[in-house]
């Protein structure tokens, strides 16, 4: 999955969702989220992955999954944190 840095967000439809890949990296105000109308594609129908969410502040729901990428030892490990009761669902069912 490519990071989608110049549109902003790509759209992936699946079998029964849609998955947003957004990159707020070239935002400058959180107001640019509302602007842009992205806000409304946070919904309980939708998956959301979002780069760089602190560029929109406090105008996104909590995240059900935090994934952070941590460069060590010439590779990456990945970090994912439940912050939801739905996101400790879905980690359970990662880890087991």
């Amino acid at each position: 999955m490519k990071s989608p840095t110049y549109t902003l967000v790509e759209l992936y439809e699946l079998s029964r969702l849609n998955l947003y890949h957004f990159d707020l990296y070239r935002f400058r105000d959180s107001r640019e989220l509302l602007e842009a109308g992205f806000r409304d594609d946070f919904d309980s129908r939708n998956v959301c992955l979002i780069e760089w969410p602190e560029r929109a502040q406090d105008l996104l729901p909590i995240a059900d999954l935090s994934v952070l990428l941590v460069e060590e030892r010439g590779g990456r490990r990945v970090r994912i944190a439940a912050q939801t009761e739905l996101g400790k669902n879905c980690l359970a069912r990662i880890v087991t």
